[in-house]
């Protein structure tokens, strides 16, 4: 079999990290890389549209876009999905919140998901090889999340994303809907859901609702 030519972004704010997964690839004998980069999402915004790659392996948490509509990589993989729907995804992300995780699966239903922490280079080898054969591989974590019986219960889509974001930067619960297509109503529906998701009782405009979003990872 000859060798697989595959154009690669790789979506990461760590110098280091992007570099280390350029050369643990690389190590792959039968796949020919042509890679490229973005550490935050206005330069991944730019080269998801300007480039036709077949493969992205991207953070989650990265710098948002100067226009605020791209607040995580869950943003960015909405976009590759839309724009680029034969491309494939492989999220890499040190986030291990349950809610957080069910939801990526049910809104993205990425290629391959995988939690830093499991990461060792054969296995970012064996599921980049696994994706590009058009199956689906999670890293142990994610495999462990996925078979508990409350998983299927949990979601946080991108309106409950966009809430929690201007909350925590100090918008007024009744002054949301100038920022979301949304009623006020919904939007206290929602704030109810998510207090009652992260076990969060506030009294003080969501406060402590931004506290344990911030300490779990979703913004």
């Amino acid at each position: 079999m000859g060798e697989q030519s595959i154009k690669l972004l790789i979506i990461e704010d760590h110098q280091i990290i992007a570099q280390a997964y350029k050369n643990i690839l690389t190590e792959i004998p039968e796949i020919n890389f042509s890679f490229t980069f973005a550490n935050n999402c206005d330069d991944a915004i730019s080269k998801i549209l300007k480039e036709q790659n077949d493969l992205f392996i991207l953070d989650l948490q990265l710098p948002i876009s100067t226009n605020e509509r791209f607040l995580s990589g869950e943003d960015l993989s909405l976009l590759i999905r839309e724009k680029l729907p034969d491309a494939k995804i492989i999220i890499l992300t040190s986030i291990t919140d349950l809610a957080r995780i069910s939801s990526i699966i049910k809104e993205l239903n990425p290629e391959g998901f995988m939690i830093k922490s499991d990461i060792e280079s054969k296995e970012l080898k064996d599921a980049v090889i696994t994706v590009i054969n058009n199956k689906t591989y999670y890293s142990k974590t994610i495999e462990n999340y996925v078979s508990t019986s409350v998983f299927n219960d949990l979601i946080i889509d991108d309106f409950d994303r966009q809430i929690l974001y201007h909350l925590s930067m100090g918008e007024k619960t009744k002054d949301l809907t100038k920022f979301i297509p949304l009623s006020t109503r919904a939007i206290e529906v929602r704030k109810n859901k998510l207090k009652t998701l992260l076990d969060t009782k506030d009294s003080n405009e969501g406060f402590n609702l931004v506290k344990s979003a911030k300490k779990l990872g979703l913004i």
